[in-house]
């Protein structure tokens, strides 16, 4: 126990490194949740965004059907047909849709030849192209009606199109469980909680491993009544006690912290969370053993545990999702840890039922985690047990004190 004692003395006096990664990260946390107010919900309710319909033709049974029509569906929001209004006003977002009818337009619709609508649109919105899918549904309506029965007036066509369009079909949500999914909160924060448990694990374990390590303090330890089998126990104990402190912790902070955004979530998947989290912790300290053999000086230590925990993390789809990644990189991520943890967070967020055959993505991705553990922990003990018996591992003998 004389080791084990040590090595909680030597994580106290360099605990000050380990709180700011873990306050830095659970501030950022903390401002994240403040603004993550929108969530996603299976209840549906119709948005009417606002749209501008400019008018350089004749006031007609049509243009009146067109504005009626999205009127129903949308805001109106005047505005004088001046170019700077227009760009200012779809610059600031005072309007998502602009259409213009060009001078005309009526009688070469009514003809066969419609002329074409001008359209100004906000890129990217899908206010601005459900806006837009609306224009069209109803000239297409008008169009075919005309087509239909050419001896038809304008108001008798254009009122059989708004007739058509004003019918709904009922819709029934079902949902399929008797508790609510997980919230998208709680999914992302359990994503990226990969990096942090990678970046606290590896430095708490290559603190201690480190001090260790120093030839001076190794050879003295070499003489003293502690066996090896001892010592190693007590480190063994250490790294799990880290471990289950890391991971206890920051599961805990993720769980108060999207408590609020949990209400009637179904506990079976938050205990799943729980359970995928602890397993790459201990992929986490496998790494963190392997990696402790490499790592020599405190700069070594935070470079390498920042620039692996970013580069899993990213590669692995924490930062960014597996679906904006290219072909190649999804292909090579399949080789990481992390890859698995995150495809465990989106099978158990996505599960509706749990059942055997629901679940075997989720044990799947559990049994590459503890894949990678357990293959990862033989490659430290082997490369440990092959630094051991060189010479050079003794490093320089020289004391910290020169005479």
């Amino acid at each position: 126990m004389k080791v084990f004692k040590a090595s909680l003395l030597i994580l106290k006096r360099r605990s000050v490194q380990v709180m700011v990664y873990l306050g830095m990260f659970t501030a950022m946390f903390i401002i994240i949740a403040s603004f993550y107010s929108e969530q996603v919900t299976t209840d549906f309710s119709a948005v009417r965004p606002a749209f501008t319909v400019i008018n350089r033709d004749k006031d007609t049974p049509l243009t009146d059907g067109l504005m009626e029509f999205l009127r129903e569906r949308g805001t109106e929001q005047v505005l004088p047909d001046e170019k700077k209004a227009l760009q200012d006003a779809a610059f600031y977002h005072a309007t998502e849709y602009i259409l213009i009818i060009p001078e005309g337009f009526d009688e070469a619709a009514w003809s066969g030849s419609p002329l074409s609508l001008e359209a100004v649109s906000i890129p990217g919105t899908g206010k601005s192209y459900y806006l837009d899918n609306l224009a069209n549904q109803y000239w297409s309506f008008v169009s075919a009606y005309h087509r239909a029965d050419p001896l038809l007036d304008r108001e008798t066509v254009s009122g059989m199109a708004l007739e058509a369009l004003s019918k709904e079909v009922p819709v029934e949500t079902v949902r399929l469980s008797d508790s609510k999914p997980v919230s998208d909160l709680y999914e992302s924060y359990n994503r990226v909680q990969s990096y942090i448990l990678m970046v606290i694990t590896l430095l708490c374990v290559s603190s201690i491993t480190m001090s260790f390590r120093r030839p001076d303090l190794r050879m003295r330890n070499l003489c003293a009544p502690t066996t090896a089998r001892q010592k190693n126990l007590g480190l063994f104990l250490y790294c799990a006690l880290v471990g289950f402190f890391v991971w206890l912790s920051t599961s805990l902070l993720g769980f108060f912290v999207s408590l609020p955004s949990l209400a009637g979530a179904d506990g079976r998947l938050v205990a799943l969370l729980f359970a995928n989290s602890f397993l790459y912790t201990l992929t986490a300290l496998s790494i963190a053993m392997l990696l402790n053999y490499f790592i020599s000086n405190p700069n070594t230590q935070n470079a390498i545990a920042n620039f692996l925990s970013l580069a899993l993390s990213f590669l692995g789809g924490a930062f960014v999702p597996l679906e904006f990644l290219s072909e190649g990189l999804r292909a090579a991520s399949r080789f990481t840890p992390v890859y698995w943890y995150s495809q465990a967070v989106s099978d158990i967020c996505g599960l509706a039922l749990l059942n055997e055959e629901t679940l075997a993505p989720v044990w799947r991705s559990f049994a590459m985690e503890l894949f990678f553990a357990v293959a990862i922990l033989c490659v430290a003990l082997a490369v440990g047990k092959s630094k051991n018996k060189a010479e050079k591992s003794f490093g320089s003998t020289r004391t910290e004190i020169e005479m």
